[in-house]
């Protein structure tokens, strides 16, 4: 006869049950993320004004620089501008001046002569050269005045295009001056790229981060996406930080990457301290899911 005998062994509670946390891979980084600040090109950096590690506030200056090549081009194309306003503009107006004074001898011999003629009382001329005599005072005096004007308006017309060179040089020189460059955020200089000598335009002259909040950017496989949400407690862990660290969620990225399947959230760390000296640290991130 056959015997069948039915063994019963109790199971641990909750062994069936749905996982209670979510595991992923990550790295530390600044909240505000890192800044990387460069040099206008065509200019120098003279000298570099902060250490790596420097705390600095929002328009601390940070590099001294000096606009080269292009711009001393400038100055010198604006000395001659100014040399050119300057005598070609004198020329006209010696010309001028040589042309009021003609006029004003023409006018005098002219005024001269009706006088002499009037002198003589009028049994002595006709009213015909009375007439001729004035018409000469009148268009001597007619040309005087106009050479006067085309004088003042040249003079005017120096004054105006000498002034609007000095302006062009004086700017150009200007920008010869030392500038500087300044820290767009309040942060820390975490790298400095380039220093005297270099010329901008060929990358970041250094970096900068907000250190006093910082994130741990994680990758969820899509399956345990919908399972967060903002709040959940999270810790973060490495061999090479002293103890885990602790945060929360803050938001859940919408877009799963078409070739990891993964998606992006982000964790605010509670304390960020330690994680502010160990930043883009790969990390390994549990999260609480109760």
């Amino acid at each position: 006869m056959l015997i069948l005998l039915w063994i019963v062994v109790a199971l641990p509670a909750g062994i069936w049950a749905a996982p209670q946390k979510v595991g992923a891979l990550g790295r530390l980084k600044p909240s505000r993320g890192i800044l990387a600040v460069g040099v206008p090109p065509g200019n120098a950096i003279l000298s570099v004004l902060v250490s790596r590690g420097d705390a600095v506030r929002k328009g601390t200056p940070l590099l001294a620089i000096q606009d080269t090549g292009q711009n001393k081009s400038d100055i010198a194309l604006a000395e001659l501008d100014l040399k050119e306003a300057m005598t070609a503009t004198q020329k006209a107006i010696d010309i001028k001046q040589i042309e009021v004074t003609i006029a004003r001898m023409e006018w005098n011999h002219a005024s001269a002569a009706l006088q002499r003629l009037l002198s003589g009382g009028s049994e002595t001329y006709s009213a015909q050269g009375k007439e001729d005599r004035e018409h000469v005072v009148k268009t001597s005096k007619s040309k005087l005045e106009v050479a006067q004007q085309d004088l003042e308006r040249l003079e005017i017309e120096r004054e105006d295009r000498v002034e609007k060179a000095r302006m062009k040089l004086e700017a150009a020189q200007k920008k010869l001056l030392p500038t500087v460059v300044a820290a767009p955020i309040d942060g820390t200089v975490l790298e400095i790229l380039q220093g005297a000598g270099d010329v901008g335009g060929g990358g970041p002259a250094l970096k900068i981060a907000d250190l006093r909040q910082m994130d741990a950017v994680i990758e969820v496989f899509e399956g345990d996406v919908l399972k967060l949400s903002p709040g959940l407690k999270a810790s973060i862990t490495s061999k090479s930080l002293p103890a885990p660290l602790s945060g929360r969620i803050v938001s859940i990225g919408r877009i799963v990457n078409a070739q990891s399947r993964n998606s992006e959230v982000l964790i605010r760390l509670d304390d960020p301290g330690t994680a502010a000296k160990l930043i883009n640290l790969e990390v390994n991130v549990s999260i609480d899911l109760k």
